[in-house]
């Protein structure tokens, strides 16, 4: 595990780490009091469907903000994989998954940009 990571420039300092409640890093170059966290999590699951085993990851990212009105929120972005545990699923199959999400709002490449689209003017 890498402790503290480097993420478009900003560095992320490892705050806890845990097998179960997972880990969770700060970035605090705009002031302690507006972090940047990056939490990431991993958890056994059943499919109720299939009934298949696997394990669900969550990476999570709140970036701390300062309202009109003087309080603090986040806001936060979350990327889930759920991934069965069988020997056939491959590190390239998730990553396929996971850059074809990235893609949709990346304005690099061949990404649609369309993160205004989605995010601000909420469209489907």
């Amino acid at each position: 595990m890498n402790a503290d990571l480097t993420i478009s420039t900003l560095s992320f300092k490892l705050a806890f780490s845990d097998k179960i409640a997972g880990s969770e890093r700060r970035e605090v170059s705009r002031g302690v009091n507006l972090p940047e966290i990056m939490t990431v999590r991993h958890q056994e699951y059943t499919d109720s469907v299939t009934k298949l085993k696997g394990v669900r990851s969550v990476v999570r990212f709140d970036r701390h903000l300062a309202l009109t009105d003087g309080r603090i929120a986040p806001v936060s972005a979350y990327l889930v994989v759920t991934t069965p545990s069988d020997p056939n699923i491959t590190s390239a199959d998730v990553l396929a998954v996971v850059k074809r999400v990235a893609s949709t709002v990346s304005t690099y490449d061949t990404g649609l940009d369309l993160p205004d689209e989605i995010f601000v003017s909420k469209e489907q």
